[in-house]
Formats: C-alpha cells, structure tokens, sequence
C-alpha cells in the first residue's frame, strides 16, 4: 500500500471513528432521557417526538463543534486524492 492510500485510508477511518463517537453520544443521551420520560409517565408516542427533537439538536450541535474538524478532513481527503491522481504526470 503507498502512502498516500494510507493516509487517505487513515482520514476516512479519522472520520468514521469520528460519526461512531456522535452517533454513540446521541444513543447514551436517547436512552437516559427515554428512562427519564417514562418516570413521568409519558405516552411512547410523545416520547419519540421529544426524543426526534433532541436527536435533532445533538446532531446539530455536534456538526457545530466538529464542522471544522470534519471540514479539515474532507479537504484534506480531497487534495491527497487530486495529488494521487496527478502523481503520474508530476514525476515523468
């Protein structure tokens, strides 16, 4: 494997560790608060509405604190891709 597939490989497992951490977040967050909507008794109906609601405003506010290193990674991918593609005409 050259590096630069390495390094490409190792900025998409960068991203993918990266959505299992936000998307493990959400879920611990989904399960507590599901317990604690229960213990006041609310019907499963209303539960998943509020919970669709907080799901909504986790993921919004983990693309806020994460954009930029998301964004980073991307163009990164981005520019070792365009200099992978190029590399046979830069060196003859």
């Amino acid at each position: 494997m050259n590096s630069f597939t390495h390094m490409i490989d190792s900025l998409l497992r960068l991203l993918i560790a990266l959505g299992n951490m936000i998307v493990g977040g959400i879920v611990t967050i989904e399960v507590w608060l599901r317990g604690q909507l229960a213990l006041f008794g609310l019907s499963r109906n209303l539960q998943t509405a509020i919970l669709i609601l907080v799901a909504a405003l986790l993921i919004v506010a983990s693309l806020r604190i994460f954009g930029g290193l998301i964004r980073v990674a991307l163009v990164l991918v981005l520019i070792l891709i365009g200099i992978h593609i190029l590399s046979p005409i830069i060196w003859h």
